[in-house]
């Protein structure tokens, strides 16, 4: 009786530990969309581009690719919404040549331009 209890028990615990490191893995992956969204939203203000359905659908592959397929289609939509919100905030605030927002131009045209076609 005391064995399956242990047994239980470590299974339990293993389970726990699991899903901390699925939360964890799941907040990096958050802020790795985030962060490609962002420079992506800085490059439609800063440089007036307009996207085609095509280069949205490869650099969300691309961006996918990056987090491993980590996150459901809810929470990137929640981030893009969010990235979009402060990529305005940041630009508006603070222009196209501060250095956050080069920091994005830079991502966009290393990471994402070149599966843009841009």
């Amino acid at each position: 009786m005391i064995r399956r209890l242990a047994i239980v028990a470590f299974a339990m615990f293993g389970l726990v530990a699991l899903g901390s490191a699925a939360r964890a893995d799941e907040a990096a992956s958050q802020a790795i969309w985030k962060r490609y969204w962002m420079a992506i939203e800085v490059q439609k203000i800063c440089h007036n581009t307009a996207f085609s359905q095509s280069q949205y659908d490869n650099m969300v592959h691309l961006i996918d690719q990056r987090i491993n397929y980590d996150l459901g289609a809810g929470v990137r939509h929640e981030l893009m919404a969010d990235a979009k919100t402060d990529a305005f905030d940041l630009t508006f605030k603070y222009g196209c040549s501060s250095p956050d927002s080069r920091n994005y131009l830079a991502l966009f045209n290393s990471d994402l331009a070149p599966v843009a076609g841009q």
